[in-house]
């Protein structure tokens, strides 16, 4: 241990020396740079890991229908350690050049509520040793974020025993994530549907469905959902759905045409599924949008995929490799694949994989907010027994532009 002792101090004294020597060129400064850097990290402690982390795509900025900017990712957790570990609250903060902010922080029954854990036999926010969570992130800010060097990190605050202590007692620990940059802007594309009242279920603030569906699929975690819309229709006399409710026709947004959201190539069609009794949705992992076209664009500086599903059994009014335009009609609603009822399935990707491939956020043009269902769950439940919906005034109605609508609001598309 002396002789060891004796090697430090003369390494520092040679340091020291050679700081102090004169007339120093800019590359000895950078010599001495990348010295002080190796000696900083030679003897410092061993910076111990116990959660690995790792995210799931670029977050990009875009503005709900309430006004709101949002951004979207997924963090998957990974425990090292020998012991359990528990979460107890996650801080997103952004960075800009010589400043940072706090953009959300999530702890107690907020936490838990943006967690999906695999293990059944954990609470949400525990990690047994070696098992991994997801914790679906949604940034919701009142102005926007800008600047070509945003990115975000990840501060996790958690409790575990202290490593290597025979005192297995947990106690609070705090560890941040590399940083997390973004991906560009939100595409804005024409609306896939025409007329008034189109009630948007699903997207990017819901905490079920279209929002939770990350899928492991060709050795990666991907959610090509994340900004997936499922668009009834409200009728002029307040149904989305009449007696008798078996009847696909019974349905206000059965048969209503389909249009393409921009100029591309169509790259996938798939046209060889009835419709589904209503209520009983077909269950098929394989082809769960049924009947489907996906269209290949190119615009706004990016390449990016349009899909459409649960279309009526021959309606596809395309074939693959044929052009299509903005506005055109392509197909007709339907209720194929697996789904409860007629609606269309909407959303945007990276690539051409129904499922396989990273949802991405995109903007309407233009619309006009009608009203809004505060409580969802009444109005599903009006939908299932044919009842007429009580549709709420909205202080947010009125025109809008290049903005997504959030689940719950009903829009005009017009004509």
């Amino acid at each position: 241990m002396k002789f060891a002792y004796q090697i430090a101090l003369s390494a520092a004294a040679a340091l020291s020396l050679y700081l102090l020597a004169p007339q120093v060129s800019l590359a000895d400064e950078a010599s001495i740079s990348s010295l002080q850097s190796d000696i900083a990290k030679a003897t410092k402690p061993v910076p111990w890991t116990e959660l690995l982390t790792s995210t799931t795509t670029r977050p990009r900025q875009f503005r709900g229908s309430d006004g709101k900017y949002n951004w979207l990712w997924e963090m998957k957790i990974t425990s090292f350690s020998g012991h359990k570990v528990t979460l107890d609250q996650i801080d997103v903060i952004a960075h800009k050049t010589n400043k940072e902010e706090t953009v959300l922080s999530l702890k107690d029954a907020e936490l838990k509520s943006k967690i999906l854990n695999p293990d059944k036999k954990s609470v949400p926010n525990e990690l047994r040793p070696g098992a991994s969570l997801i914790v679906f992130i949604n940034v919701e800010l009142e102005k926007p974020l800008t600047g070509e060097d945003l990115r975000f990190t990840q501060t996790i605050k958690y409790r575990a025993p202290v490593l290597g202590a025979k005192d297995q007692k947990p106690v609070s620990k705090v560890t941040q994530t590399a940083p997390l940059t973004t991906g560009g802007d939100a595409i804005v594309i024409s609306p896939p549907l025409r007329g008034k009242g189109w009630l948007a279920i699903g997207g990017y603030a819901s905490t079920i469905g279209h929002r939770r569906a990350l899928f492991p699929i060709s050795n990666q975690l991907l959610c090509a959902q994340r900004f997936a819309i499922d668009w009834l229709q409200v009728s002029a006399d307040n149904y989305t759905t009449k007696k008798p409710v078996t009847s696909m026709e019974s349905a206000t947004c059965y048969g209503k045409p389909i249009y393409a959201v921009a100029d591309g190539v169509v790259v996938g069609v798939v046209d060889q599924f009835d419709n589904q009794p209503q209520f009983k949705p077909s269950g098929n992992i394989e082809f769960p949008g049924g009947n489907t076209i996906t269209v290949k664009h190119n615009e706004q500086g990016q390449e990016f995929y349009s899909f459409y599903a649960h279309l009526l059994r021959n309606s596809p009014k395309v074939k693959i490799g044929q052009t299509v335009k903005r506005g055109e009609h392509i197909a007709t609603l339907g209720n194929s694949g697996n789904t409860t009822g007629p609606h269309l399935h909407f959303h945007i990707t990276d690539a051409a994989g129904t499922l396989g491939s990273d949802g991405i956020p995109y903007v309407f043009d233009q619309f006009e907010l009608t009203g809004a269902f505060n409580d969802l769950k009444k109005c599903l439940d009006a939908d299932d027994k044919g009842l007429p919906q009580t549709l709420d005034k909205s202080p947010l109605a009125g025109k809008h532009q290049k903005e997504l609508v959030k689940e719950g609001h009903v829009v005009d598309f017009g004509e």
